[in-house]
């Protein structure tokens, strides 16, 4: 199934999936795995602002980003480019990877959002000023800058705990995999084998 829409947060509103996205070109597919209700999904979405959006309120705020603060309150932060690919079941969400590129800021995500209990455990890189920064990016995953802050999230995804590492930003983006875990396994669904997959720790 591929749906493709030129009001990405519309279409994100009516699904029930996030608020906070504004505007966009959205490009969604998503193809059944096995036979229990689950999808491999690939979302692409550009020119989009997120607004109001409490993860990474946390986040800007942990690395103390006046500026970007002002911009989430008001028109939103603005992104050129969103990726991400994740497996869609009943329960849950797994993000295995993705990525938000934008002057003002880069992001890297991967985790779990478990859609049953509302909590999340995700992870990533969070990197300012990302129109100079991403200079360094051939080194580093998409939407991870030269310099970037390694950060967790976790708990309910509405107003979750926020930890950055403010040493992983002295690390070359090159090694700075030494400062996360691996992306979580998706979930076995039927007809698959049985991975052992991560689920958001009860905080």
């Amino acid at each position: 199934m591929r749906v493709v829409s030129d009001d990405a947060g519309g279409i994100l509103r009516s699904a029930g999936l996030v608020k906070q996205v504004v505007g966009g070109n959205l490009s969604l597919t998503l193809l059944p795995v096995g036979s229990g209700g689950a999808f491999d999904g690939q979302l692409e979405v550009s020119n989009v602002a997120i607004q109001d959006a409490p993860g990474i309120a946390a986040l800007v705020n942990a690395i103390s980003v006046v500026g970007l603060i002002n911009e989430l309150n008001g028109d939103g932060i603005y992104f050129d480019d969103v990726e991400a690919k994740f497996r869609l079941t009943p329960n849950r969400l797994t993000l295995t990877e993705a990525s938000a590129v934008g002057a003002s800021l880069g992001l890297s995500m991967d985790g779990v959002y478990a859609l049953d209990s509302g909590l999340i455990d995700m992870q990533g890189v969070i990197s300012p000023v990302y129109m100079f920064n991403g200079i360094g990016s051939l080194f580093t995953r998409k939407g991870e800058g030269l310099i970037g802050f390694n950060y967790r999230l976790t708990g309910a995804a509405k107003e979750p705990s926020v930890s950055v590492n403010p040493l992983s930003a002295l690390t070359p983006g090159m090694f700075r995999e030494l400062f996360r875990r691996p992306p979580p396994t998706p979930p076995a669904v039927q007809g698959q084998a049985d991975p052992v997959a991560r689920v958001p720790e009860d905080r």
